[in-house]
């Protein structure tokens, strides 16, 4: 075997295993940031859900049977209550920037290897009421918010049952069910254009 031969043999396995590991540089996260904003979010969900078991014993909640106008008024005082423990609750409370971070990566992925594209840009069924969400807004089951694409829904942090993702416009929303109350959000997470 001659030796431009060999040289070239060199470099064409040169560059293919550096393109792949460029390659592997994209689509595989960062371990050590990924672990960390990961840790971070749980902790938020499970400081959150902490203070929330709190107020939910200390008011009067719904009972089996409840009707309704009882469901809604628990659903009222749910909400006041956590509004009130938050009252200084804003926009990245949650969703700090490194795990902001992590989800508007994780969504891009997703978004990009599932061609999600079209289907996010048409998941409405009609307009939606609010735009952009703020930290408190009540977003009752009726309010009109896009539904999570399962594949999309499986490339986020799982979340106890009380809670949930929501998509308003470009916006992924984290949702209190029973209080029917934005938590956090993150803005231009969820590309809507096919």
């Amino acid at each position: 075997m001659s030796l431009t031969r060999i040289v070239a043999i060199a470099l064409l396995l040169t560059a293919t295993t550096s393109g792949a590991a460029r390659a592997g540089q994209r689509s595989t996260p960062n371990p050590v940031g990924e672990t960390a904003a990961m840790t971070q979010f749980k902790a938020a969900i499970t400081d959150y859900m902490a203070l929330r078991n709190r107020l939910r014993s200390e008011i009067r909640g719904p009972v089996p049977a409840s009707t309704a106008v009882e469901l809604n008024q628990a659903s009222d005082a749910l909400a006041a209550a956590i509004q009130r423990a938050r009252a200084g609750a804003r926009a990245g409370s949650i969703f700090k920037v490194p795990v902001a971070d992590m989800i508007k990566r994780r969504v891009g992925e997703v978004v990009t290897s599932d061609q999600l594209g079209p289907v996010l840009a048409d998941i409405d069924d009609e307009d939606p009421t609010v735009r952009t969400p703020t930290v408190h807004l009540r977003f009752p089951a009726a309010s009109q918010m896009a539904t999570m694409p399962p594949s999309l829904l499986a490339a986020l942090p799982e979340l106890p049952k009380e809670l949930e993702y929501r998509i308003v416009g470009t916006y992924l929303v984290l949702r209190d069910v029973d209080a029917a109350l934005v938590l956090d959000y993150i803005p231009a997470a969820v590309p809507r254009k096919p």
